[in-house]
């Protein structure tokens, strides 16, 4: 059986310049380690040094600045280690001993080391040895050390680098579009690429072992590697689930054994004897599942799943097994011609279409190593209680962590998966680079397979886009193999159970990347281009499967004053600025435009509780804007992905709706509401204001719809009740009024609205309006009354209320927040009857005051 022996914990660490020592005095077994410190593996270097005192803070302030000296240095880690008893014996008997009399299993085991994260150029010495080398972040690292190891202590060294010096001479063009990447040349580098800094990231280059390290020894075949996937019939009566087992058979010679698969809850089982040949091989069973229990995505239906479980047996003894889930599902891409223009895009499920909801995931941390389970699990869990059934893992971070997808299988939360290449021309024409991606690639595949989650392969982030930009100055197209023949080939052969898509945006048929009637589009009008600040474009945009596209808004004040110092907790201070979106820059500054181009103020003219306030609500008005124009239109439209959902460190300003500290922005439950299930949603279409009614769910919805329009000091000059039936997964206009009507009324001091109410008169979903920006609204003086009814407390004001906010720092413990009161429409949320009522903190109206 295979056996394993932790090297993890404490090693010791040294950086060296080349001007105070060399680090090759310091691989051997004995040294003078004067100057070394104690580190952490898994960890990185950053974390270590933070610990030792040596540097403060990263997130703080400008410290991030200040270290990157840290990724400028070679450090050797060192660690010494006894041989486990159970190979000391053989590392005390001489290699030529007769094998065991069983011909089948040897009594001599073949030895390996195993690093499964190094970042990321790494030469690894045993005893004063150099064992082998590694340079990619996302790989693990074998080395087969049989006849290496001594009996009794042993000196492990790894030299080990941020990958700058390899990337030193290597061509910058065509491979970087801006300036900081002709210093990094990370097109060049195999680990996250928004290390090297983004909008949203801080340039850190980490350097370490930041996964885990350990020996391992059988003297039988081991399993190397699995994938799982399921292969589910038309009718749904029946699945197989495919495993497929590579193996690594360490003999020199063919070995008789079974191969062997089993799923426990189904009871079924596959097996095959086989001859399993030195070095490795591939094994595929297919277990059947009669009935099977299908996988949903919320809310479409329950996530059921079954153990795989996977053996290598021989002469009657299991000599490896491995063991993981999965989940019963079929995907596919409708990309039937739509009867306007181009395709449809529509991610199906089980034969059923989905409307995709939810934002973009970057990593959890700028060093990834800090991300644990209980991380991952809550930012999945705050992501389906904000009703997101999709997170696209965008791909210029990181490979999903198996702790996130395991969130991701049991609460129904779809994963589109880019591969790990973004906003660059990588080098596919150079062979090394080539090599290391497919192997990557193949690794990854394999690995991430059982996850159901996992729907949906993209080769690469906005590449496809920059190809026209390339083409126009008639500059080369290094990757262009890697993402339309390289990666689809290794998807057919590895894992056929998902769509491959080439690169987001994307269209085929020699159309624009990101047209709108076909694939996938970015629509970044708003924000980043001809747009601006103005969200209410949004209403106009109709694209297939938008899969980015969002709004900046302020981090909540305990955010920022956790990572700013005192000195520094103002606008535009060099802190400040140092934590802010880098796109504000690029942009004229849009987060700022956005405040007197809704509220008719300067941002500089707000106090700073105000502006931070009034910002972060902003954000939540526009990323609603955003859900609402796409969800309308389903299926014409089939997503609502925004950019982007969690922060890998604190930003002043940000696009997210939780922030590095998990803290829920001030956007996070207007998002929440907006995509709730059943929602109603009205929007302006043509000369008329259309009233539609969302049931994403797989059943019919009974109950009231009231819309209308309304004044802001409380009348109803036109006002619609009746019952509706919504039928399932689908929107259906259910009302229309009069934009003329409207005119009459004086579009400054009122708003078209709907409400929905179930069977028993509980209020489901409430939605507003507006045709005049906020700066030009006649809003009534806000009067909130707070009331208890049992175990929720009820709000009601009898004019309009913009935003009601119970908790301006996102950290208490409420089920809602920073949602509107309609004139003379109670709204309450659950709150215990063991808490006092809650006080409202702040609201958007009135906005007398700044004019």
């Amino acid at each position: 059986m295979l056996q394993t022996f932790s090297l993890n914990g404490g090693w010791k660490i040294r950086g060296f310049d080349g001007a105070h020592g060399h680090p090759e005095a310091f691989f051997g077994e004995s040294c003078d380690e004067t100057g070394f410190i104690d580190a952490q593996v898994p960890g990185n270097v950053h974390l270590d040094l933070e610990r030792a005192g040596v540097i403060p803070d990263c997130n703080f302030g400008t410290n991030a600045q200040s270290a990157r000296w840290v990724e400028e240095q070679v450090w050797v880690y060192r660690t010494t280690f006894d041989a486990p008893p159970s190979l000391d014996t053989q590392l005390s008997t001489p290699i030529s001993a007769p094998p065991s009399l069983n011909p089948q299993l040897s009594t001599l085991n073949s030895t390996w080391l195993v690093f499964d994260g190094l970042d990321l150029n790494a030469v690894v010495y045993l005893n004063g040895v150099e064992i082998g080398r590694h340079a990619n972040f996302f790989t693990p690292r074998r080395i087969d050390i049989t006849g290496k190891l001594r009996s009794g202590q042993n000196t492990l060294a790894v030299r080990i680098d941020s990958g700058l010096y390899a990337a030193a001479d290597k061509p910058a063009a065509p491979h970087t579009p801006i300036l900081s990447d002709l210093l990094t040349k990370r097109a060049w580098l195999r680990k996250p690429q928004s290390l090297f800094s983004w909008d949203w990231a801080p340039r850190l280059i980490t350097v370490g072992i930041w996964r885990g390290v350990r020996l391992e020894w059988s003297g039988a075949p081991r399993i190397d590697a699995v994938t799982i996937y399921p292969e589910l019939t038309d009718d749904h009566k029946s699945a197989q689930v495919r495993a497929r087992l590579f193996v690594d058979n360490p003999a020199q010679e063919p070995v008789k054994a079974t191969a062997r698969a089993r799923v426990p809850q189904a009871g079924s089982i596959a097996e095959q004897e086989v001859e399993i040949p030195p070095g490795a091989s591939r094994h595929d069973l297919r277990c059947l599942i009669p009935n099977p229990k299908l996988w949903w995505p919320r809310p479409h239906g329950d996530q059921p799943l079954y153990d795989v479980i996977c053996e290598i047996e021989m002469a009657g003894e299991v000599v490896d097994r491995t063991e993981r889930r999965t989940g019963i599902r079929s995907i596919r891409i409708n990309r039937d011609k739509h009867p306007e223009a181009g395709e449809y895009f529509i991610v199906e499920v089980n034969g059923r279409p989905i409307f995709c909801k939810g934002g973009n995931w970057v990593p959890a941390d700028t060093m990834p190593v800090r991300a644990d389970a209980e991380r991952y699990r809550r930012l999945v869990e705050l992501a389906a209680d904000a009703n997101f059934n999709m997170l696209r893992i965008w791909g210029g971070g990181l490979y999903a962590d198996h702790a996130m997808l395991d969130a991701c299988d049991e609460l129904g939360v779809m994963v589109w998966h880019d591969l790990i290449f973004a906003c660059a021309h990588y080098p596919g024409d150079d062979r090394e680079f080539a090599a290391n991606v497919r192997d990557e690639v193949t690794h990854i595949v394999r690995d991430l397979s059982p996850h159901p989650s996992l729907v949906v392969w993209c080769g690469n982030n906005e590449i496809e886009w920059s190809y026209g930009h390339a083409h126009q100055n008639l500059a080369p197209l290094p990757d262009y193999t890697l993402y339309h023949y390289t990666f689809p080939r290794i998807m057919a052969a590895e894992d056929p159970s998902r769509p491959y898509w080439p690169s987001s945006p994307y269209s085929e048929g020699g159309r624009d990347p990101n047209d709108f009637t076909t694939g996938d589009q970015h629509p970044w009008g708003v924000s980043l281009w001809t747009d601006g600040p103005d969200f209410w474009t949004y209403r106009g945009y109709d694209c297939r499967f938008p899969n980015e596209g969002g709004v900046l808004g302020a981090s909540s004040p305990a955010t920022l004053r956790q990572c700013l110092p005192p000195d520094q907790f103002r606008m535009r201070s060099y802190a400040w600025d140092f934590h802010d979106n880098s796109c504000n820059f690029g942009t004229n500054f849009v987060v700022y435009r956005a405040i007197p181009h809704w509220l008719g103020v300067e941002a500089n003219q707000l106090p700073l509780d105000d502006y931070l306030f009034y910002s972060a609500l902003l954000q939540a008005e526009g990323l609603q804007e955003y859900a609402h124009n796409f969800r309308r239109r389903m299926f014409n439209s089939a997503s609502a992905i925004f950019w982007m959902y969690n922060d890998c460190w604190p930003a002043t300003h940000g696009w997210t709706i939780v922030d590095y500290y998990l803290r829920r922005k001030l956007s996070y439950h207007p998002v929440r509401r907006a995509f709730a299930p059943v929602h109603i949603i009205p929007a302006i279409d043509g000369d008329d204001v259309v009233v539609f009614g969302v049931n994403e769910t797989p059943v019919s919805w009974a109950g009231k719809a009231d819309f209308g329009l309304f004044t802001l000091d409380g009348e109803y000059p036109a006002r619609v009740s009746k019952e509706i039936l919504l039928p399932p997964n689908q929107s259906t206009a259910i009302g229309r009024l009069s934009i003329a009507e409207w005119d009459e009324i004086e579009v400054n001091r009122s708003a078209a609205y709907g409400v929905l109410q179930d069977a028993d008169g509980a209020l489901v979903a409430q939605n507003r309006l507006f045709r005049a920006k906020f700066k030009d609204l006649e809003f009534a003086p806000a009067e909130v009354s707070v009331s208890r009814d049992g175990e929720r407390a009820v709000f009601s004001s009898a004019g309009f209320v913009w935003g009601v906010c119970l908790d301006v720092d996102g950290e208490a413990d409420v089920a809602d927040d920073v949602f509107d009161l309609l004139p003379g429409v109670p709204y309450s949320i659950p709150w215990p009857t063991d808490r006092p009522l809650p006080a409202v903190q702040r609201c958007g109206s009135p906005l007398r005051r700044y004019r």
